[in-house]
């Protein structure tokens, strides 16, 4: 009988070929033979999550967060999920809380302007991703769509794109999934010297400054494992 190592990477091979559905058999029947590896309910519900199935993600995840608060690839994957099935007030918490263990601090600001949009609050985006795109060199997409998006609205102008980010080539292969939520999850396209040359942002920071203050942060993570699923 194969073990984990082996159902692993055979799971790996069907999703490569193609054959998610043979992908998601192998790795339910992994998750109920070895549960004690999160490893395959995180696989599975990012299969669930390429497939469309946003529910099943978020349900597959909900006791990997709660026995592994730790695991960044669990909460993200669960965040994007609830994003896209319009749940932007428990997406935002878990995107808080994946910012405060590893998250890109960038795309955490990505991300949560668009649960920030989702809820209304669009000048609190605005405000947010033009700060950081300002940081950022004027050079990050997802930064920019969001301004783009939201700009008209609240009658601010669109800053420019850097022209050497407006001239990089979008690559080719990038997962159409997720199109519904517009770069949220995808890296800016940046070449590495300019990246290592700009300013960076501190994810305790940053942090604070979308909860406001220190002390509002402090008692976000500590309830930020309490939402519901």
């Amino acid at each position: 009988m194969d073990g984990p190592d082996e159902t692993l990477r055979a799971a790996m091979s069907a999703e490569a070929s193609g054959n998610r559905e043979e992908a998601i058999t192998i790795l339910k029947d992994a998750r109920k033979r070895w549960p004690q590896h999160a490893t395959f309910a995180v696989r599975l519900a990012e299969s669930y999550r390429a497939k469309g199935d946003h529910k099943s993600a978020v349900k597959v995840l909900k006791k990997v967060i709660k026995n592994h608060p730790e695991r960044l690839d669990a909460v993200l994957t669960s965040a994007r999920s609830n994003l896209v099935l319009g749940k932007a007030k428990i997406a935002e918490r878990q995107f808080m809380r994946a910012l405060s263990i590893g998250m890109d601090p960038i795309e955490g600001v990505v991300s949560i302007s668009r649960c920030w949009m989702l809820r209304g609050r669009n000048q609190e985006a605005w405000t947010s991703a033009s700060a950081e795109f300002k940081r950022t060199g004027a050079m990050h997409r997802g930064l920019h769509g969001i301004l783009t998006e939201i700009g008209p609205k609240l009658g601010h102008p669109v800053p420019a794109m850097d022209p050497i980010a407006e001239q990089t080539v979008m690559s080719p292969n990038r997962n159409q999934e997720d199109s519904v939520i517009s770069e949220v999850h995808a890296p800016s396209e940046i070449p590495r010297e300019i990246i290592s040359q700009r300013s960076t942002t501190n994810a305790s920071d940053l942090l604070d400054e979308l909860l406001d203050s220190p002390k509002k942060s402090q008692e976000s993570q500590r309830d930020i494992l309490d939402f519901e699923l």
